[in-house]
């Protein structure tokens, strides 16, 4: 290289600029791995959620994302609220409550959701028998605090700590999200699952992007130069 041509690369911004641009190649790459991962994620959700339904009395812990039957009696009078749950941008609580079931043992009931100020809240009495999809519970991210069972604040679903905190005698070992099914008033139950996000395509081609416009003004910098 002559002494010229020296003088026209910027070692320093080029010292920034190649690890800068690795960096945003590398994280696009990662972000189509995780596309690849999400779409079998979703496929595999999908079959899960095909597959007939299994009686709530028999779930297992391999049934996860499957439908489920639920038949017995919900002990209204032990239900727990799960914290900080919005809908549309409104705050409010998961509402779990215990069933007995019919066939024998007990289940943990996800009934939906309730804004903080509503008191009017469906209680159904008497035997019941409605459809949930099976979850396994647990701390979604880091950034969700402790459960404290001792002041009554769940802030995530622990299937096995809020059982025997419920006095929820043989619980299986999943809980169940009621579905959906267009009726009015309050609890508001989860939509039709299996529609995970995915957004990892969109994220790639941005990373992406940003290495393009990264090397495009590189270029341009040093063609004025």
């Amino acid at each position: 290289m002559t002494a010229g041509s020296r003088r026209r690369v910027d070692l320093r911004l080029t010292a920034c600029a190649i690890p800068a641009m690795a960096v945003l190649v590398g994280l696009g790459v990662w972000q189509v791995e995780r596309l690849d991962w999400k779409e079998e994620l979703i496929a595999e959700r999908a079959a899960r959620l095909a597959a007939p339904p299994v009686r709530a009395e028999t779930a297992a812990s391999g049934d996860e994302d499957r439908r489920v039957i639920l038949r017995g009696r919900y002990l209204h009078d032990r239900e727990l609220p799960v914290l900080n749950r919005t809908l549309r941008g409104v705050a409010g609580h998961g509402l779990l409550t215990p069933m007995r079931l019919e066939a024998g043992g007990g289940i943990l009931v996800d009934r939906g959701w309730v804004p903080l100020d509503r008191t009017s809240v469906s209680r159904p009495k008497g035997l019941v028998e409605t459809v949930g999809v099976l979850r396994r519970g647990g701390r979604p991210n880091r950034w969700v605090p402790d459960n404290d069972p001792g002041s009554g604040q769940w802030f995530f679903v622990d299937v096995a700590r809020m059982a025997a905190h419920a006095g929820l005698a043989d619980a299986r070992p999943l809980y169940a999200v009621l579905l959906r099914d267009g009726s009015e008033g309050y609890p508001v139950a989860a939509p039709a699952f299996g529609e995970i996000p995915n957004k990892h395509l969109e994220y790639a081609l941005t990373w992406f992007s940003l290495a393009l416009v990264l090397a495009v003004v590189y270029a341009l910098y040093h063609l004025r130069r």
